[in-house]
């Protein structure tokens, strides 16, 4: 049961993370609703195991043995029936989520965690469809999977700490970076920070201050090359508390405060533009640009955590 973990939901994020956990030597059930998504679930985890494979992260050997710890089913009460971890990730939906931790608290032990991969619904509402709150945590894996090391572990109002601990073991067990979030609120920590860049970029977009390129080569030359090392308040402590604090006190009355989705954003949605998912958003994608853009994505940030982990070693 210890080394027994079900995925539920073999999307991109539920097979990347069946992915780190079959390589983690955990014996892994990819569960979902047909035999379609599945296969396509298991493709997508082929795909990331081999550019681990070329990039020298793992052996071809290590990559087919962690495949072989996969098995997939359509048989949720089967894949629950032995596990020690259950891992969710069904579509980022309240309900859903609820009417499924409703089914897994009646099929699995009641010594067995139940994990969800949200990247922001509250962990304690999920919860609630329980009976067993203190077994329930947030486990958000950041997408790609076998790229990204972070890991957000949410306590929810009920969450133990023995709960939590674990999971933070699990995580670094895989290889993983994992930051205990001790309190459950929208966003977590990583997409808090992450959309207060993405309203400014769409805010400087909207007001025709610069391109969709020029504002990403502003993140990505500047300071996101810093934050890849030192994050922003170690960016702050090195430019100087003071500095820091006078610009502040200027700039964030200017700063966009925007409560919902701005039109810039809303009329790409509302064209059917959703980014590499349709061909087109803020850029165009043929799906030749896209596997280039992807391949690139994982080739550039796996080698820059080679560095990171040569350099700083595992602080």
């Amino acid at each position: 049961m210890d080394n027994q973990v079900a995925v539920v939901g073999a999307g991109l994020m539920g097979a990347g993370i069946a992915g780190e956990f079959a390589r983690g030597e955990y014996e892994v059930t990819l569960v979902d609703t047909n035999e379609a998504a599945l296969e396509k679930g298991l493709n997508s985890l082929k795909k990331s195991q081999q550019t681990l494979v070329d990039v020298g992260h793992v052996s071809q050997a290590d990559a087919v043995s962690a495949l072989g710890r996969v098995r997939l089913t359509t048989d949720l009460a089967e894949a629950c029936s032995s596990v020690g971890i259950l891992m969710e990730a069904v579509p980022e939906n309240l309900a859903v989520k609820q009417e499924m931790y409703a089914q897994f608290d009646k099929l699995c032990f009641p010594e067995a965690i139940l994990a969800s991969n949200t990247s922001g619904l509250s962990i304690s509402k999920i919860a609630s469809a329980t009976q067993r709150p203190d077994k329930v945590v947030g486990v958000h894996f950041w997408n790609p999977p076998h790229v990204v090391p972070l890991v957000e572990v949410t306590k929810g109002d009920g969450t133990s700490d023995a709960t939590a601990e674990h999971m933070m073991k699990v995580c670094n067990t895989l290889g993983k970076k994992p930051i205990l979030v001790q309190h459950d609120i929208p966003g977590i920590v990583g997409n808090r920070l992450q959309y207060a860049v993405v309203r400014e970029a769409l805010h400087l977009m909207a007001e025709g201050v610069a391109s969709p390129e020029d504002i990403d080569l502003a993140m990505t030359a500047g300071p996101g090359l810093r934050y890849g090392l030192l994050g922003p308040l170690r960016t702050a402590d090195l430019g100087g508390l003071d500095v820091f604090c006078a610009i502040s006190d200027y700039l964030f009355a200017d700063l966009n405060a925007d409560k919902r989705a701005p039109s810039v954003l809303k009329d790409l949605v509302e064209q059917g533009k959703l980014g590499a998912k349709t061909g087109e958003g803020f850029y165009s994608y043929s799906e030749d640009e896209l596997d280039r853009v992807l391949a690139q994505r994982d080739r550039v940030l796996l080698g820059f955590l080679d560095v990171l982990k040569r350099e700083v070693g595992d602080e």
